[in-house]
């Protein structure tokens, strides 16, 4: 009996130590080691241009997860690399101050958006609103988001909308309105920026032209800005 005991926990001591060699053999799976996957919630509509919006984002390596304007909280974009707001939501008002204290980052493609969180006045086409054209106007070109285009620049192969606002605060004007350098086209506040009444921007925030009606007109400079825009935003440039 005491033989056999001695065997058994022989056994039992060997096939934990094989246990243990398989396990320092294998890759690590710590939180650490595993790169985070890029993530962005995507709030707009069912149009074309959500679609062609949400096809881009994939290209440059996202998993979208899309929310309506109603259901999207402060408390889910936390576990998101990346929040975009599409002028194509069904109300401004619904989106409102929720990600205002958000610290991940935002593109807002949706001007009336911006008035309610400081990066802009509150009347419309004054301090927000749409302008039509072809062309829009590189007012920082050594931005990253400029992605080395200066001056008058083709984004759009017809008549298309631009969302506009004028921004308040620190922003940093990318581009503006072919025919008005006070309408921000692309404006961004980084990280510590203050907005309109003073409060630093708890993570990148981008204002971004783009009306999802007109996006099947962009040009590959159109593309190029909103690639470089959302890399921006996510701290890739």
């Amino acid at each position: 009996m005491k033989r056999r005991f001695i065997i058994l926990f022989a056994a039992l001591v060997a096939a934990t130590a094989a246990l243990s060699a398989c396990s320092s053999n294998s890759p690590s799976t710590t939180a650490n080691e595993t790169p985070e996957e890029k993530s962005v919630v995507y709030v707009g509509n069912d149009t074309i241009g959500d679609t062609l919006t949400k096809d881009h984002l994939k290209k440059l390596g996202f998993e979208v997860t899309e929310m309506t304007d109603r259901e999207i909280t402060d408390t889910k974009a936390k576990n998101y690399s990346l929040v975009y707001i599409n002028s194509s939501i069904s109300s401004a008002g619904n989106i409102g101050t929720k990600l205002y204290n958000t610290a991940v980052p935002v593109i807002y493609a949706s001007s009336k958006v911006t008035s309610y969180n400081d990066m802009t006045g509150t009347q419309e086409n004054t301090d927000f609103g749409k302008v039509l054209g072809t062309k829009l106007n590189i007012k920082d070109s050594k931005h990253p988001i400029a992605s080395g285009l200066s001056g008058s620049v083709d984004v759009y192969k017809e008549n298309g909308g631009f969302e506009f606002i004028v921004p308040t605060g620190d922003a940093a004007v990318i581009a503006t309105a072919a025919d008005d350098d006070k309408k921000a086209l692309i404006a961004v506040y980084d990280k510590g920026v203050k907005n309109g009444i003073g409060n630093a921007a708890p993570a990148r925030r981008v204002f971004m032209y783009l009306a999802p009606e007109d996006l099947i007109y962009t040009t590959d400079n159109g593309w190029k800005l909103f690639d470089s825009a959302v890399q921006w935003a996510v701290g890739e440039k």
